[in-house]
């Protein structure tokens, strides 16, 4: 962890609640989650479906994708009733930044003493919003990077201007420049056979921007859904081959710096010795206030623990069919939805 962002995710609130919570986590991760005990320390929220971008391998861009934007009055429910959070990431199917109401998300969570993370597509990063983020205190931006060229990235963000996006990524490092107090500056690429071969170009114009760091998605997730599924596994490249696992290597050995990282994320590369901790150490909260118990699935039409409008997290987090859930991943009986992130399912497939 660097010192920015231990910085950032220092509670400023509710520090004995938080403190408490995370001991009974951290020990019962050493205990292989024997008991269960404590709430997650962190959420990803979901603050909008509506997206500017119809992205070729994300079913924001099927036909009959409806748009929500998360209310306040739910963010701010479930915010109250998770005192314990030490962070949240403010993404989902949708750009948060479509959300009028994310600037008072940010605003309100910081109050209960809750760093806030985005994940967004760059588009709406204009001098007045970037200067919103700030105010807010926001602990990190990510910004998604899927091309290093403006044919690439077009084809595969389809509604989206590359020129804009890497304007608006290099005002946002320019206005924060000379703070220390600055939110950390990520890059995320999600490769596939269209931009596989731009992985050293994405590497080099992402240290020209001047981000804190670059991680490469390697392999694309069909939300538990067979029509998506079959539609990216098409795309995917295989990292587990040992000649592509190499080439990334060498980028990473030829642009990592103390000053820029990159990294590939493999949270989705699961093996049954390998298994999911996501129903352990987080949950997916919906536009809608559903819980979803992990980010890559990411949609309540798929698996709904339960409504936080309806219900207590609390309630829901312990609750029998999220307990029969957690113990058909310890077990490796995999539900259909879950099979695609796990080699010995998904190796079959391809």
């Amino acid at each position: 962890m660097t010192p920015r962002r231990f910085v950032n995710l220092i509670p400023r609130k509710f520090l004995l609640i938080k403190i408490f919570n995370y001991l009974k986590f951290q020990f019962s991760r050493i205990t292989s989650f024997k008991t269960l005990n404590y709430l997650p320390v962190t959420m990803d929220v979901e603050p909008t479906t509506g997206c500017n971008f119809r992205c070729t391998m994300c079913q924001v861009s099927s036909p009959n994708f409806k748009a929500n934007n998360m209310e306040l009055s739910t963010f701010k429910k479930l915010i109250s009733d998770n005192k314990q959070l030490i962070k949240i990431k403010l993404q989902g199917m949708g750009e948060p930044l479509v959300n009028k109401n994310i600037y008072e998300m940010i605003e309100f969570a910081k109050e209960y003493g809750i760093a806030t993370e985005i994940i967004c597509n760059g588009s709406m990063l204009n001098k007045k919003n970037i200067s919103k983020l700030l105010e807010n205190n926001l602990a990190k931006l990510t910004v998604s990077i899927d091309g290093a060229s403006k044919k690439v990235f077009e084809n595969i963000r389809v509604k989206s201007n590359f020129d804009d996006v890497i304007s608006n990524s290099f005002t946002f490092k320019e206005m924060t420049r000379d703070k220390f107090l600055r939110p950390e500056f990520s890059a995320w690429s999600t490769i596939q056979e269209s931009n596989y071969d731009e992985i050293d170009e994405i590497a080099k114009l992402c240290k020209k921007i001047g981000f804190d760091d670059l991680t490469y998605q390697v392999f694309l997730t069909g939300w538990g859904k067979n029509e998506w599924e079959k539609i990216n596994n098409k795309k995917n490249i295989d990292y587990r081959n040992l000649e592509v696992k190499e080439k990334f290597d060498a980028v990473i050995s030829k642009y990592s710096s103390s000053n820029f990282k990159i990294k590939v994320f493999e949270e989705n590369l699961l093996t049954y010795k390998k298994k999911c901790s996501w129903p352990w150490n987080s949950s997916y909260v919906s536009a809608k206030g559903n819980i979803v118990p992990c980010c890559i699935i990411g949609d309540p039409n798929v698996i709904d623990m339960g409504n936080i409008t309806k219900k207590s997290f609390k309630d829901i987090w312990y609750s029998e069919k999220y307990k029969s859930f957690r113990h058909k991943i310890s077990n490796n009986e995999l539900e259909e939805f879950c099979k695609n992130c796990y080699f010995e399912h998904n190796n079959k497939q391809n």
